[in-house]
């Protein structure tokens, strides 16, 4: 049996409060929820669909597979890459590194914070979600 190693745990999360297991939500109704999730999302559509994003993307897109986690690291999560680029991401949203327990092959997130503190709203790019273009 070979050992599976997690490429991300030397990665640890930032700006935004680490938060103990059972620690009690802060009181936000289901409106509240609904209309601001739906708001995050809107808002990290808008931003991720923007011309020079999706240029970004497509040069993401364009390499192999194994090739892509070095290209988020150094062009996407890298400011100054970024504004090199004119992509400016907006106040509030942040382009982080995730990984997930089921292990579904996410490459980056793009995120909104809630106005709780704790909840969050993402949208997830995987690295297999699209093959090398041609």
């Amino acid at each position: 049996m070979s050992e599976t190693t997690n490429p991300y745990a030397d990665l640890t999360r930032i700006d935004y409060p680490l938060i103990e297991e059972n620690t009690a939500m802060p009181p936000l109704t289901r409106d509240a929820i609904r209309n601001e999730a739906r708001s995050g999302l809107e808002e990290i559509r808008d931003f991720v669909t923007t011309d020079v994003f999706v240029a970004k993307l497509g040069e993401l897109y364009d390499l192999a597979p194994e090739d892509r986690d070095q290209f988020v690291r150094e062009n996407l999560l890298d400011p100054a890459a970024l504004a090199a680029r004119g992509i400016t991401v907006p106040a509030g949203l942040k382009i982080q590194r995730s990984v997930f327990g089921d292990g579904r092959p996410t490459i980056f997130c793009v995120t909104k914070l809630m106005s709780d503190g704790i909840r969050k709203v993402t949208y997830t790019f995987d690295s297999g979600s699209l093959p090398a273009r041609v």
